[in-house]
């Protein structure tokens, strides 16, 4: 096999992102992707219009990345120095694979989660272990530590994917004061939890924060995200590892003016959580569903029939889930979007129909 079959090989033998496959025709509640609906589309576009009208896009968005740097810097209390700006979490995730692993390599992942670290980490070239959290959902610091060994990355998304529960604190913190290499705590949904690490980064040279725009905000389609790390080494991976003009300059803009109005963002915030609990109280009163505890913009249910049966009929009557099947002891799950009133509304009638039958 000589060199290009085999570097086509590999590319075949490569796993790529799972997305949701099924027809959108017919959905009115789109549940499956963990979008934020709460924010009201005609202010979201309005922040849109207003944002890319002084803008030339014939120019390159040369200072995008610095003014975002500084207003996150602002809103969370890090240094400027300590932002990196990246198109979504999902590109920081690429590009720390990309700096800090190789052949050789250890990546720790803690799972079931989102299956983005495990693809990326074994395109660099890595040896990736993945960690079954415990049973009551909590963080395998032991285990993370024993399979880390000297070096490598342990990737850790808190609140987590697809399961929606936050590790304790403490735990995360004894990671970072014992594992060898670079811990990635992943926060895309920390805005609806109960803390945040990303000012640790301070005093962590090992620590490096995702967050991401497409959540809270409601951004997810214009792909906006960061990394927080220690302003030691931050500079010189924006300057060396990321892309030369890194994010859209309308995005950017946008999401500057919606960090200044920040009450509106703890508003729409507010009313997801709120929805929550509502959604939640209302999926264990159906007979056999089991929901765990969540703090992010979603919740993992367990039903008493097949998951794939359940995903295919809410799909026939216009609600969008994310299928999952068994996850760790809980049987027959899906992912549920916290959607708007209406569109939980219009899941719980499916469900219980569902269920009854």
């Amino acid at each position: 096999m000589n060199w290009m079959e085999e570097r086509l090989s590999r590319l075949q033998r490569w796993e790529g992102y799972q997305h949701s496959v099924e027809s959108r025709e017919g959905v009115q509640s789109k549940l499956d992707a963990n979008e934020n609906w709460h924010l009201p589309r005609a202010e979201i576009r309005e922040a849109l219009s207003t944002s890319a009208e002084h803008l030339d896009p014939r120019s390159y968005p040369d200072l995008a990345d610095t003014n975002l740097a500084k207003e996150v810097s602002a809103q969370i209390g890090v240094p400027s120095d300590s932002v990196i700006p990246c198109a979504g979490a999902d590109q920081a995730i690429d590009l720390i694979c990309q700096a800090f692993l190789g052949p050789g390599d250890n990546a720790v992942i803690v799972s079931p989660t989102f299956s983005m670290y495990r693809l990326r980490a074994i395109i660099a070239g890595a040896e990736c272990a993945c960690v079954q959290m415990l049973p009551d959902l909590g963080l395998p610091v032991a285990e993370i530590l024993r399979r880390g060994g000297p070096g490598g990355v342990a990737f850790i998304c808190s609140p987590n994917n697809p399961t929606g529960n936050q590790f304790n604190r403490a735990d995360v913190e004894q990671v970072l004061d014992s594992f060898q290499g670079l811990v990635v705590l992943d926060e895309a949904y920390v805005e609806f939890a109960s803390y945040s690490l990303s000012r640790r980064v301070r005093q962590r040279r090992n620590l490096a924060v995702l967050r991401t725009f497409s959540k809270a905000y409601g951004m997810a389609g214009l792909r906006l995200g960061y990394i927080v790390a220690n302003e030691e080494w931050a500079p010189e991976f924006l300057a060396k590892v990321q892309y030369p003009f890194p994010v859209s300059g309308v995005a950017a803009a946008m999401a500057i003016a919606m960090l200044k109005d920040r009450s509106r963002i703890e508003q729409w915030v507010g009313k997801v959580r709120n929805e929550r609990v509502w959604l939640t109280r209302r999926l264990r009163a159906i007979p056999g569903i089991v929901v765990v505890d969540s703090e992010a913009n979603f919740l993992m249910a367990s039903l008493p029939v097949d998951s794939g049966e359940a995903h295919k009929r809410l799909l026939a009557a216009g609600v969008s889930t994310r299928k999952l099947g068994d996850v760790l002891d809980f049987p027959n799950c899906l992912r549920i979007t916290v959607g708007t009133r209406r569109m939980n509304k219009q899941l719980l009638e499916g469900l219980r129909g569902i269920v009854a039958k």
